[in-house]
């Protein structure tokens, strides 16, 4: 309920703001969270935030699905993973509070380069709703192969920063309050849902008639989307090698 200005604030922002917002700002309260957790947790405080951010977590996964504005979407999308650092934070653990940081980063990472995505969408059709944005794995392979990478790593797909740091919570969940997982794994089953519906939605299907022409990525699109996505699969690895 205190999060409607979020999708004001990305859809009205230039690509800019919402990566600075994406991948700066919203880090911020996750960084607030951890400091302040110490000060004000106790176990009912702990029981209360936790409904709330589950509950929280599903409502907006259901918006994600039924809404059909892509910056929408992904707006909506940072405020689940939110959710998740949220759980992860007031759990008073070891795990939460490093599971809570993997996502914080991978969010960071992920959700900018989705928005970057959305733009070069926007910029080609003039449009942010699914109806006119269809068809561009039919003529922008290469864009496709991108967004589905970033939209894979953002419901926590194989191989992802973001898988890493969802199991550490979902197990660190289950310690806690093992009823709390059935409410996690539904609360997944609606990120991969609406994720893979906004990659279904922009492109797969027959190119509009009143379509404009779309032009291929330019060398700075595609380095932009190339630096979004490797630190996805490369910090698992050094993560890993850590321990």
């Amino acid at each position: 309920s205190v999060h409607l200005w979020l999708p004001k604030a990305h859809v009205e922002a230039p690509v800019i703001g919402s990566i600075v917002l994406a991948g700066v700002l919203l880090k911020l309260g996750g960084y607030g969270i951890i400091r302040v957790r110490p000060l004000i947790m106790s176990g009912v405080i702990v029981k209360i935030f936790l409904s709330i951010s589950i509950l929280g977590g599903g409502l907006l996964g259901l918006v994600c699905i039924i809404q059909r504005d892509i910056k929408v979407v992904i707006a909506y999308s940072s405020v689940v993973h939110i959710a998740l650092v949220i759980r992860g934070v007031i759990s008073l653990s070891r795990w939460g509070v490093e599971g809570a940081i993997i996502i914080i980063i991978a969010h960071g990472v992920c959700s900018s380069g989705i928005f970057t995505g959305a733009n070069i969408i926007y910029e080609r059709r003039g449009s942010r709703r699914y109806y006119f944005n269809i068809g561009y794995l039919n003529i922008i392979p290469i864009f496709s192969s991108f967004w589905f990478v970033l939209l894979v790593a953002n419901f926590g797909g194989p191989f992802t920063y973001n898988l890493l740091g969802e199991i550490i919570l979902i197990l660190n969940l289950y310690l806690l309050s093992p009823l709390a997982i059935l409410a996690i794994l539904l609360l997944s089953f609606f990120s991969a849902a609406y994720s893979l519906i906004l990659y279904r939605s922009t492109q797969q299907g027959q190119l509009l008639s009143i379509a404009k022409e779309l032009n291929k990525l330019n060398i700075n699109e595609n380095l932009v989307l190339v630096s979004h996505c490797w630190p996805l699969f490369i910090l698992p690895v050094f993560l890993i090698n850590t321990f």
